[in-house]
C-alpha cells in the first residue's frame, strides 16, 4: 500500500474538486464581502472532503467485482489495498465529516445563534440520504439507485451539486434561490456525464442495471443530450429570473459553448470526447458563476 494507492481510493482529484467547490459556492453568493467566514468555510470544506473520500472508498468496496473488469488497476480491484483496510478508511472519513458538522453547529450557534446552522445540517443530511440510497439496497430503494439507471445518475450528480449549496450555506445563503439554480445546472451536466460514463462501462456492468444496459447505448446518449439541453437552459435561469444582470452572461459563454459542442460527439458515439466537453462545461460554468459573485466586489 502506497500513498498513491490511498489517493486513488479516495479519488483525490475529485476530493480536491469538492474542496474547491465549497468556497466557490460561497463566492457565487458574494461571500468575499462578508466578515468572519474563514472558520465556517474551513469546517464546511473539511466536512465535504472527508465525506467524499469516505464515499469514494465505499463505492469501490461495493463495486469491486465490476471494477475488476472496468478498472482493474484501482487499488481494491488490484489488491493493492485490502477490503478491510478500505472499510476502516471509509468509516474514519465519515466519522471525521460528522465531527466537522458538529463543529459547524457549535461554531454557528456560538457566533450567530437562531439555528443559522440548520440549512447546513439539512443539506448534509440530504447528501447522506442520497449516498445511502445510491449505494445500499433497501435504503430506501430496492434495488439501490446505482442499479436503477437514470435515477442513479441523477442521485450521484445531485450529491455533487449540493456541495455548491453547502458552500452557500457556510456563509448564510443556503436557502436562497440563486445557488440552487447553479446546483441544478451542475446536476444536469453531471447526470449527462454519468450516463456517458455508463455507456463506456457497459462491458463490466453486468451487475448494474444502468440506463445504457436498459435502453441501449444510442438511446442513453440521447438522454444525455437532453440532460445537456436542460443544463443549457438552467444556466440561463439566473438571468431569466433577474437574479443576475444580463450582461454577466458573458462570463458563462465558454460553458455555454462547450454545452453546444457536446451534441456532435454524442451523435457520433465519441463518448470520451463528449465526457471531456461536459467536464469542461461544468468547470467553466462554476468559474463563470463565481466571477459573477466577485464582480460587484471588485468593481
Amino acid at each position: 500500500m502506497t500513498g498513491r494507492d490511498w489517493w486513488t481510493l479516495a479519488r483525490g482529484v475529485n476530493v480536491i474538486m469538492g474542496i474547491l467547490t465549497v468556497p466557490l459556492g460561497a463566492l457565487i453568493v458574494g461571500a468575499a464581502s462578508q466578515d468572519n467566514i474563514v472558520i465556517p468555510l474551513l469546517l464546511h470544506t473539511l466536512s465535504v472532503a472527508f465525506f467524499m473520500a469516505g464515499w469514494n472508498a465505499l463505492n469501490d468496496l461495493l463495486d469491486i467485482n465490476a471494477d475488476r473488469i472496468n478498472h482493474p488497476t484501482r487499488p481494491l480491484a488490484s489488491g493493492a489495498i485490502s477490503e478491510e483496510a478500505a472499510k476502516k478508511f471509509s468509516l474514519v472519513c465519515f466519522s471525521l465529516s460528522t465531527i466537522m458538522l458538529v463543529g459547524i453547529v457549535f461554531h454557528t450557534e456560538k457566533t450567530i445563534g437562531n439555528l443559522e446552522w440548520l440549512d447546513s445540517v439539512v443539506i448534509w443530511g440530504i447528501a447522506l440520504i442520497l449516498m445511502s440510497a445510491y449505494e445500499f439496497d433497501g435504503i430506501p430503494f430496492k434495488p439501490c439507485l446505482k442499479k436503477s439507471g437514470l435515477f442513479g445518475n441523477l442521485s450521484v450528480s445531485g450529491l455533487i451539486a449540493v456541495v455548491i449549496v453547502f458552500g452557500a450555506a457556510a456563509v448564510g445563503h443556503g436557502t436562497e434561490l440563486f445557488p440552487w439554480t447553479v446546483a441544478i445546472c451542475a446536476m444536469m451536466i453531471g447526470t449527462a456525464r454519468e450516463i456517458i460514463k455508463d455507456v463506456e462501462d457497459m462491458e463490466g456492468d453486468s451487475e448494474r442495471n444502468t440506463l445504457p444496459m436498459k435502453i441501449g447505448a444510442d438511446k442513453a446518449r440521447m438522454v444525455a443530450w437532453i440532460c445537456t439541453l436542460v443544463a443549457f437552459i438552467s444556466m440561463g435561469m439566473p438571468f431569466a429570473l433577474d437574479l443576475l444582470p444580463l450582461a454577466y452572461i458573458v462570463f458563462l459563454t465558454p460553458a455555454l459553448v462547450y454545452l453546444t459542442m457536446v451534441k456532435a460527439p454524442i451523435v457520433k458515439g465519441e463518448d470520451t470526447k463528449a465526457s471531456k466537453f461536459l467536464k469542461r462545461a461544468l468547470l467553466y460554468g462554476l468559474l463563470g458563476f463565481t466571477t459573477t459573485g466577485l464582480i460587484p466586489i471588485l468593481f
